[in-house]
C-alpha cells in the first residue's frame, strides 16, 4: 500500500511540475515578446517620429529667421535668402520625410503631414517671390509683403508650426498608447514571477521528498532543472526592467522637446523682431501698417528672449533617447534562453522522476 501511494505521489508531482513548467514557458514568452515588440517599435519608429517632428519645427523656424536676416541686412540682393535658409529648409524637408516613414499616429498623422508639406511648399514659394521682388529696386515693398505672408504661413493660427506641434502631440500619444498596451510593468513583477516561484518551490519540495523517501543526497536532473528555472526568473526580471527603461524614453523625449522649444523660441523671437522692423520701413507714414501689423510689431518689440544655441543640448538629449530605446530593445539572447531553458528544464524533470516512478511500475 505504501509503495502504491509513493508511486501515485511521484506521478502527481511529475504532473504538477510539468504543468508549472508549461505555465512558466507561456507566461515568460508572452511577457518577453510583449515588451520586446513594443521596445523595437519605440526604438525604430515611434521615438524617431517624435524626434523628427521636433527637428522639423526647429529647422523651419531657423530657416525663417535666416531668410528674414538675409533680407533685412541687404544680403538678399546678392545671395537671395541665403545658404543657411536653404540648408535649414532642406533639413526640415528631410525630417518631414522621416516622419512620414516612421508615423505612428495612423491616418490623422498622415493627413496632418500632407497639410504641413503643402504649407511648407507655399512658404518656400513666397520666399522665392520675396527674393525676386527684393532684387528689383522698385518692388522692395512687394518683397516685404511676400516675406510677411511667408512668415505668417508658419506662425499664423493653424499654420505650419501649429500643425507640427499638434502632430508631435499625436506621435507622443502613440508612444503612451504603445507603452500602456504591453500589459507588463515593474509593478506587476510579482504576478509574472508567480509561476516561476511556484515551480521553484515545488522543485525544492520534490527534491526534499525524494531525499527523505529514497535516502539519497541529490537528484542531479531536478537540481539542473531548478537552476534553469531560476535563470528563467532572472531573464524575466531583466525583461521587466527593460520595460521600465521604455518609460524613461518618454521622459527623455519630453526633455528633447523642452530643449527644442527653447531653441525655437529664441530663434523665432529674434527673427520676428527683425521682420517687424523690416515691414515697418515700408508702412505709410500717415496711415501706418494696419491693425494686424501694428499689433504684431508691438508683440515682437516686447519679446526679450536672448538668442542662445540649444542645439547641443537637444542633440545630447536625443542621443540619450536613442540609448534608452536601444537598451530597452536589447534582448540579451532571452528569446532563445527562455524557450530552450524551459523545455530543457521540463526534460530534466521527466528524467529526474522517471527512475523513481519506474521502480514502482510493477509493484503492488
Amino acid at each position: 500500500m505504501k509503495r502504491t501511494a509513493t508511486r501515485v505521489t511521484l506521478v502527481r508531482l511529475r504532473a504538477a511540475l510539468l504543468t508549472l513548467t508549461v505555465a512558466v514557458l507561456v507566461s515568460s514568452l508572452w511577457s518577453f515578446h510583449s515588451v520586446q515588440d513594443t521596445a523595437e517599435t519605440v526604438r525604430d519608429r515611434t521615438s524617431q517620429a517624435v524626434l523628427e517632428v521636433t527637428a522639423a519645427r526647429a529647422a523651419l523656424v531657423a530657416a525663417d529667421a535666416a531668410a528674414i536676416t538675409s533680407f533685412t541686412s541687404g544680403e538678399a540682393r546678392l545671395a537671395g535668402p541665403g545658404q543657411e535658409y536653404t540648408n535649414q529648409l532642406a533639413l526640415a524637408s528631410q525630417s518631414l520625410a522621416q516622419v512620414a516613414e516612421f508615423n505612428q499616429a495612423g491616418e490623422p498623422g498622415g493627413n496632418a503631414l500632407q497639410v504641413v508639406e503643402s504649407q511648407v511648399a507655399a512658404y518656400s514659394g513666397s520666399i522665392g517671390q520675396a527674393d525676386v521682388h527684393f532684387r528689383q529696386p522698385d518692388a522692395a515693398v512687394l518683397g516685404a509683403v511676400d516675406l510677411w505672408n511667408a512668415s505668417r504661413l508658419l506662425h499664423a493660427q493653424g499654420g505650419v508650426l501649429d500643425e507640427l506641434e499638434a502632430l508631435q502631440g499625436k506621435q507622443r500619444a502613440a508612444l503612451d498608447a504603445q507603452l500602456s498596451s504591453t500589459g507588463v510593468s515593474l509593478a506587476m513583477l510579482p504576478l509574472w514571477l508567480l509561476p516561476v516561484v511556484g515551480l521553484l518551490v515545488l522543485l525544492v519540495l520534490t527534491q526534499l521528498y525524494l531525499k527523505k523517501r529514497f535516502r539519497r543526497r541529490a537528484n542531479v536532473p531536478l537540481l539542473g532543472a531548478t537552476l534553469l528555472i531560476a535563470a528563467i526568473g532572472v531573464a524575466l526580471v531583466f525583461t521587466l526592467v527593460s520595460r521600465g527603461r521604455l518609460d524613461s524614453v518618454g521622459e527623455r523625449l519630453d526633455d528633447v522637446a523642452e530643449a527644442r522649444n527653447a531653441q525655437i523660441q529664441a530663434a523665432d523671437d529674434q527673427g520676428q523682431r527683425l521682420l517687424a522692423a523690416l515691414v515697418t520701413e515700408y508702412c505709410d507714414e500717415e496711415q501706418g501698417c494696419g491693425v494686424t501689423v501694428d499689433e504684431f510689431r508691438e508683440r515682437a518689440e516686447r519679446t526679450t528672449t536672448v538668442a542662445t544655441d540649444n542645439t547641443r543640448v537637444a542633440t545630447a538629449r536625443a542621443k540619450e533617447v536613442a540609448a534608452d530605446a536601444a537598451g530597452a530593445a536589447e534582448s540579451g539572447g532571452r528569446e532563445f534562453l527562455i524557450p530552450a531553458g524551459t523545455l530543457l528544464a521540463g526534460g530534466l524533470v521527466l528524467l529526474g522522476l522517471h527512475g523513481r516512478i519506474d521502480e514502482y511500475r510493477y509493484r503492488p
